[in-house]
């Protein structure tokens, strides 16, 4: 009697213990995700303003020789009315499109006409609608007769609206006889005469192209880095600039461009930054220095000034993300379920003895070898920062394609994140644009930047169909196509039979252990990219097992057993990323991030032959946990982390609450285990 009441008593207060329990952690999960929600909204709504992202508008283009097609090396630019200029080197001709990239027209007008163009490259239109177009020609020397002497130089071909030749514009001087031997080949002219042709050092190098508001032209040229200002007839009125790192020197300069006020800039690739000169070639200012933050360029390619006066520039700064290991066992940072001695203890154990899958512990070096982080320049800068006219490039493309291929393949998935920043006309940083190219898409993975029009419109190639996709800039809106999703589910069941016959006259086995186990697991992460520096990750991982063992003895049956239990464990880990400097040797980065656990496991155990024996007992027990913690590169080889954790329970898998049950069935004991810890811990760590 004293037992019966003491047990009521006992589930009694049981009860009302559960009910609490399970009141506040309803209360504390509350609390735990208001707190995300409210830092998530905190974060984005930062940056926001200053970030935006693009969204398709059209497609045009395609490959062709004609009418609207086009071949691999172009070069694009538009006039007033937002037409479209494309030269084509590979078919030597040029291209005008509508806004919405209809054919117009084309230079030459057919098809059978004798090529004007040897290899036309950048283009660029006045206010009046005339058009530049920077190529190669052969010049007859004057005063050159019987045989007349012709010289190669670069040049830049003036074309009235309607496509017609007015001439060519010429950087070097052509009209002199050479004051040097030089070689020359012999060639045939229209007429079928003999006359010789010079080939001078550099002739085939490249000219950027660029008016103002006045149709003065600025022919940039590249190899010497020289700029020129040609009058509306080609006549030279200034030239400025020269090789070097100081003001107003400039190295391998890959873009010019015209603000409202016709100064000039230029995109210093060789020295990471933007060059700004008025229109008497004076020096303004630089802007920019090497990096990957903010007013900081990493071989910026193009400029252009929008209608409202602003700068955009897109440099060639790539952020690749990239998911390598498999959901179950992902290694790293604070998904990592090794990373802390106490993070998973709970969870890690339950693991064990419910689903016998025990994890192998990693050290403390491993972790930060593994640790999840960019995949930075220096790696990549071989596969996605080719520059143009790299002869081992060049060279090694082919082997540099599959390499790339192979990397890729072996991602869960592969994003690579580029951006155009945005100035005032004075040079002050405004904000910038990001978009994202899945290399895993079939559809996009080969996208390139090609140019961004005065409406701040991007343009992005198809490098595979040679088509043209036009962007316009929105604001970053959490899309669910921009979201990474790995969903990942693996069953698993084995059956084991154990026999075993004592030292008798019998063959008849006098043991039988039969044993089925059935597991599952599945994972789901969702990775978003809010710009190129915060990344926000979620993981959440479920365990679920169960296991039946029939346990006989022959000839001791009221020992045998039935044997089982089942169990679950869910996951859930938050990650919010900052890196704090992408530069390469700089690198650092600040983790938030938390992670909730939360398991229960039934077991049993009961006589087989009930009429013999009616012993059973059950057990029931659960696990919980609360992790949060910060993860912060203070210095480039100096790391310091904080963790909270609050395990319910820490020393063992579960807080079980146990009954036994006597050879009659009855009731006789009812045990209970219960442990938690609340922990604070923190980490320095020092490279030398």
């Amino acid at each position: 009697m004293q037992r019966e009441v003491r047990s009521k008593l006992f589930f009694s207060f049981r009860e009302r213990k559960e009910k609490f329990d399970q009141k506040k952690r309803k209360s504390r999960n509350f609390i735990y995700l208001l707190g995300c929600a409210a830092l998530i909204f905190a974060c984005i709504t930062n940056f926001s303003a200053a970030v935006e992202s693009i969204k398709f508008d059209t497609t045009f283009g395609g490959k062709g020789s004609g009418g609207g097609g086009f071949g691999k090396n172009i070069h694009i630019n538009f006039d007033a009315d937002n037409n479209i200029y494309i030269s084509d080197a590979d078919n030597k001709m040029v291209h005008k499109l509508s806004p919405d990239g209809q054919f117009i027209m084309q230079i030459p007008k057919e098809k059978s006409q004798e090529p004007l163009f040897d290899k036309p490259g950048d283009i660029c239109v006045d206010s009046d609608g005339n058009i530049y177009v920077a190529d190669i020609t052969a010049t007859h020397i004057k005063d050159t007769e019987n045989p007349k002497i012709y010289i190669f130089a670069p040049c830049v071909y003036k074309f009235n609206p309607q496509g017609e030749l007015i001439k060519p514009f010429f950087v070097d001087k052509v009209d002199v006889r050479p004051k040097t031997v030089l070689p020359a080949r012999l060639m045939i002219d229209e007429n079928g005469q003999s006359i010789f042709g010079i080939q001078p050092k550099d002739y085939d190098r490249p000219l950027l192209v660029e008016v103002d508001s006045k149709n003065n032209l600025y022919a940039l040229d590249v190899k010497r880095a020289v700029i020129f200002k040609l009058a509306e007839d080609g006549t030279e009125v200034l030239h400025f600039g020269q090789y070097g790192s100081g003001e107003g020197e400039f190295d391998d300069p890959s873009d010019i461009e015209i603000d409202h006020q016709d100064n000039i800039l230029i995109s210093d690739r060789g020295n990471n930054r933007v060059l700004k000169f008025n229109s008497e070639g004076k020096f303004q200012f630089a802007l920019g220095k090497k990096g990957r933050g903010n007013s900081e360029f990493i071989k910026p390619l193009r400029i252009t000034v929008m209608r409202n006066g602003e700068t955009l520039v897109k440099d060639s700064s790539q952020f690749v993300r990239a998911m390598r290991q498999h959901p179950f066992y992902e290694a790293g940072g604070p998904f990592d379920e090794g990373n802390s001695s106490y993070s998973t203890s709970g969870s890690r154990l339950a693991r064990n003895l419910i689903l016998n899958q025990a994890q192998d512990e990693q050290s403390d070096l491993e972790r930060l070898r593994e640790r999840v982080q960019l995949l930075e320049e220096a790696e990549y800068y071989r596969y996605y920062e080719k520059e143009d006219g790299d002869k081992d490039g060049e060279k090694e493309k082919e082997e540099d394609e599959e390499q790339q291929a192979y990397l890729i393949k072996k991602t869960i998935y592969h994003n690579v994140i580029e951006r155009i920043q945005e100035f005032s006309a004075s040079g002050n940083y405004k904000g910038r644009v990001i978009y994202k190219i899945d290399k895993q898409s079939e559809k996009d993975h080969d996208l390139s930047f090609l140019t961004i029009d005065r409406l701040g419109r991007i343009y992005l190639r198809d490098d595979s169909e040679l088509t043209i996709r036009r962007y316009t800039v929105s604001d970053i809106t959490i899309s669910p196509s921009e979201i990474d999703a790995v969903y990942t589910a693996r069953p698993e069941y084995s059956d084991s039979n154990f026999l075993e016959d004592y030292e008798d006259i019998d063959t008849q086995p006098n043991l039988k252990d039969e044993e089925g186990m059935f597991n599952v697991s599945q994972s789901l992460l969702l990775n978003y990219d809010l710009s190129e520096r915060w990344n926000l990750r979620f993981r959440d991982t479920t365990i679920y097992g169960e296991r039946d063992n029939r346990y006989v003895v022959a000839p001791k049956p009221e020992d045998s057993y039935n044997y089982g239990d089942e169990g679950i464990d869910n996951t859930f880990h938050t990650n919010l990323k900052f890196v704090t400097n992408p530069n390469i040797y700089k690198y650092k980065e600040l983790n938030l991030y938390s992670q909730v656990l939360y398991g229960t496991t039934n077991l049993r155990s009961d006589s087989i032959f009930t009429d013999l024996n009616k012993q059973r007992s059950e057990h029931e027990g659960d696990a919980r946990a609360l992790i949060l913690g910060i993860d912060w590169d203070i210095l480039t080889k100096a790391n310091l982390s904080f963790e909270y954790l609050d395990l319910n329970p820490n020393y063992t898998s579960r807080n079980f609450t146990r009954e036994y049950y006597d050879v009659s069935g009855n009731l006789y004991e009812v045990y209970r285990s219960q442990n938690k810890a609340r922990i604070l811990a923190g980490e320095l760590n020092i490279k030398f």
